[in-house]
């Protein structure tokens, strides 16, 4: 969690370390404060990489995991839909699966679990097989 979090802090510009950051943030029990305050700045890092560029499946991805992590279940479907309408392999969408899960697992344990992140899972799931 800590080598993430440097490395987002090195370039905040880089997403992908930040979002794997807050999401080990959210598995720790109890979950790490910091991600309250670091989540909407990997979101706003993954906003502007697509807007300087064509968003992929990756980019979607980030932004799914980042709204299921905030409890954004509008976000998520959002964020879902235009992920499953990009990636270029199956493997993609099967790749995004083990966080959320981990972090539906977490959530369940500690009793603040939403029904909604389930569907978001079995369609990642459902893509990954075609």
């Amino acid at each position: 969690m800590e080598t993430y979090l440097k490395g987002f802090e090195s370039d905040w510009r880089d997403a992908y370390p930040g979002v794997n950051a807050v999401t080990l943030m959210e598995l720790k029990e109890p979950p790490d404060e910091r991600r309250e305050k670091i989540l909407p700045l990997v979101r706003y890092a993954v906003e502007r990489k697509m807007a300087r560029g064509k968003p992929d499946y990756w980019d979607y991805a980030t932004l799914l995991e980042l709204a299921v992590l905030a409890g954004d279940k509008e976000e998520a479907r959002k964020s879902l839909a235009r992920a499953l309408a990009l990636p270029r392999a199956s493997w993609e969408p099967e790749t995004t699966l083990p966080n959320l899960r981990l972090i539906g697992e977490a959530r369940k344990a500690r009793g603040t679990a939403v029904a909604w992140q389930a569907e978001v899972e079995a369609a990642l799931e459902q893509r990954a097989k075609q």
